[in-house]
């Protein structure tokens, strides 16, 4: 399949391996295949960059990976002192740079996003038999992202997340996305365009700002924290609209609380399921007084006062697998930490040292017991 092949050279050229006559069969092939010109640039533009931010990223989907790949048995070898490379053979066929590495993984991941959009939108393309419009940014399980989007507004995809526009629409009279899952935006200001919002609980409002948004298809909360500027949270099925300041964060509560009602035929007292809104403060974790909210951001997995419950769904996606816990009583135990480069065996090592539970592994499934 020719954009196999496409994705082949380009990893290549990614790793400085491509021949003359390579990249030119590339040129060629992105020109048979214009669909894919712009993910092509954007995975080149990204394995560029050589900010401090990039490279964090870049540096914690390493670790994680490595740590995958010993887990897999896969032999990787290398020369470099503290690389962070696990040496599996005696007598490696091929040694690879840390550097080059970090390029192949970043290719990987966004060659990966790049390639599920564009077999997403060639198949709704295919169902209606009209253009493609459609874009979609997606993350898998222990993965995250950077994109930008054609205002030029910059977005940060945790794992499990994924973020949709409309090509055609996107900037003409407002800007619109639709986001599952954890990003962080920085949003650029165009008065005359609103940027919008639209997850499955609220819709958030801005002109020109930086703010996080958690709304996971199975958490029971949906969160807006606002770090610069001011937004406007819209809450489905309702009239009321909240205006957020800086540092405050707005909680939704979709876990349907029970509260009492009054029923207005008998005057009777009924339980009726209410979600529960809620107005606060930012995060601040005390050893480095960085925001809990968007640790994420500095690629670290960081919890203050947060239930076990919520930290295994939170390493869940950090480290891509499942944790089930088997304890309501371990569930509710509060704990706080931060984790950045250790393995998911060494973050619960770290756990046990204040909260008694014992684990077991099955496949990729790791068991908490008490």
């Amino acid at each position: 399949m020719q954009t196999e092949r496409i994705w082949t050279l380009m990893s290549r050229k990614l790793a400085n391996e491509a021949t003359q006559e390579e990249l030119n069969e590339l040129t060629a092939l992105i020109k048979l295949h214009p669909e894919l010109n712009i993910p092509t640039q954007f995975v080149t533009e990204y394995c560029n960059i050589t900010a401090n931010d990039e490279h964090d990223f870049l540096e914690a989907t390493f670790h994680l990976l490595t740590e995958k790949i010993k887990q897999t048995e896969l032999p990787l070898y290398t020369t470099e002192p503290n690389a962070g490379l696990y040496n599996y053979n005696q007598q490696p066929k091929r040694q690879y740079s840390k550097k080059r590495v970090l390029a192949i993984i970043a290719s990987c991941i966004l060659v990966a996003t790049a390639t599920t959009a564009y077999y997403y939108n060639k198949a709704l393309a295919s169902t209606n038999n009209t253009p493609i419009v459609k874009s979609e940014i997606s993350t898998k399980s222990g993965s995250r992202s950077k994109i930008k989007l054609p205002d030029g507004t910059t977005v940060w995809l945790n794992s499990n997340s994924t973020l949709t526009y409309n090509n055609e629409n996107f900037g003409v009279q407002v800007r619109e996305v639709s986001l599952v899952g954890e990003a962080f935006f920085d949003v650029t200001e165009n008065k005359s365009k609103p940027f919008i919002i639209h997850t499955s609980k609220m819709d958030i409002k801005v002109l020109g700002t930086a703010f996080n948004v958690k709304s996971y298809i199975n958490d029971k909360t949906t969160e807006t924290t606002l770090i610069r500027g001011s937004v406007e949270v819209t809450l489905n099925d309702r009239q009321e609209k909240i205006m957020l300041k800086p540092n405050e964060k707005l909680i939704f509560n979709t876990d349907q609380n029970k509260t009492k009602k009054l029923n207005a035929t008998n005057n009777e007292l009924v339980n009726k399921d209410e979600p529960i809104i809620s107005l606060g403060h930012v995060t601040i974790y005390p050893k480095d007084n960085s925001i809990v909210e968007t640790a994420w951001l500095q690629n670290k997995l960081v919890f203050k006062n947060e239930t076990l419950e919520n930290i295994a769904l939170k390493m869940e996606r950090w480290y891509g697998t499942t944790i089930l816990i088997n304890s309501e009583s371990l569930k509710k135990e509060l704990l706080t930490g931060s984790f950045e480069k250790e393995s998911i065996y060494q973050a619960l090592r770290a756990l046990q040292y204040t909260t008694k539970f014992t684990y077991t592994t099955n496949a990729n499934t790791i068991i908490i017991t008490k």
